[in-house]
């Protein structure tokens, strides 16, 4: 990726992506033509189902992007362990808000349908569609998040061939388990639900199937679960001990150059109410004092005389 020119780099990540999004959005357009045949009234419960169905996308979409951020971060940087710890954690925790998100979701239901409707059948049915497919919402989250771990290491194409093998896996069994095709039972707004998550867990396999026999450059490893509870305190990331005289440059420094610990905020807080300040120094500058022991640049002409 580092040796290849702009144009056809961005031209061979971004195009992939685009197909990736237009088949996520064919799960819902697929599911609304078959369940539309089924009744007015259950295209009315698949409508209102859709808004929370999207707020659980749209959930895990943002992990998946924080996740994909972080790994192309560390590995660009050549940090390794880090990657493959913002990769492990990211999956945990994916998975994690997968299931608390079906749990509330599953229980909410019921409630947010009858603030829209007071037809008792548009409600079962859409207790029914969403009891299913909210079900699935960890594989949803464990999925987005392989896609993103996938982009951040440059692998569209295998991205865009799991949703592609899900979303017609999904095409194929709507019909199939709706009205009962072959040797399958009828199962209505039922079986558009079971044909999404099934189509769900066939991407989530298919990324699997690529991830678990081939040597990634980002890795998901056990002893990554394990929090560092060590205190993020090193000499070089400490705020310099000229700064501590001015507040404001004492503030401007510890922000840029020293994480938000507690014991960072706990000397902060006594230093900044202890100290008074020694120089009116601008916003984005710091004092003649302060300036040659501070890692912030200053802008020419802007310190004291």
């Amino acid at each position: 990726m580092k040796e290849r020119p702009i144009f056809p780099l961005l031209v061979s990540m971004a195009l992939p992506m685009v197909l990736s999004m237009t088949v996520n959005a064919l799960y819902n357009i697929v599911d609304s033509f078959f369940v539309a045949q089924i009744s007015e009234q259950a295209m009315t419960a698949l409508s209102l189902v859709y808004p929370v169905q999207n707020m659980i996308n749209a959930i895990a979409i943002g992990f998946g992007v924080g996740i994909n951020a972080l790994i192309a971060l560390y590995s660009g940087a050549g940090d390794r362990c880090r990657a493959d710890t913002a990769a492990t954690h990211g999956l945990v925790f994916s998975i994690l808000h997968g299931l608390i998100a079906a749990v509330v979701c599953i229980a909410m239901m019921p409630g947010f349908l009858r603030l829209f409707t007071g037809d008792e059948a548009v409600i079962a049915l859409g207790v029914r569609y969403s009891s299913i497919a909210f079900f699935f919402a960890p594989v949803i989250m464990a999925e987005l998040c392989f896609e993103k771990l996938f982009q951040a290491i440059g692998r569209m194409n295998e991205t865009m061939a799991a949703l592609l093998c899900g979303s017609i896996t999904n095409i194929i069994l709507d019909p199939v388990l709706i009205f009962g095709l072959g040797p399958f039972p009828m199962l209505g707004i039922s079986g558009a639900a079971l044909a999404t998550g099934i189509g769900q867990c066939v991407t989530l396999s298919v990324y699997l199937i690529i991830y678990c026999p081939h040597r990634f450059p980002v890795q998901l490893r056990l002893s990554c679960i394990k929090p560092d509870w060590r205190p993020s305190f090193t000499p070089s990331a400490f705020p310099p001990f000229s700064t501590w005289r001015c507040p404001r440059c004492w503030f401007l420094s510890s922000t840029l150059c020293w994480p938000l610990t507690r014991r960072g905020m706990w000397s902060f807080w006594v230093f900044i109410i202890s100290c008074k300040p020694s120089c009116t120094c601008p916003r984005a500058a710091l004092c003649r004092a302060c300036a040659p022991s501070s890692a912030i640049i200053t802008v020419p002409g802007s310190m004291a005389a």
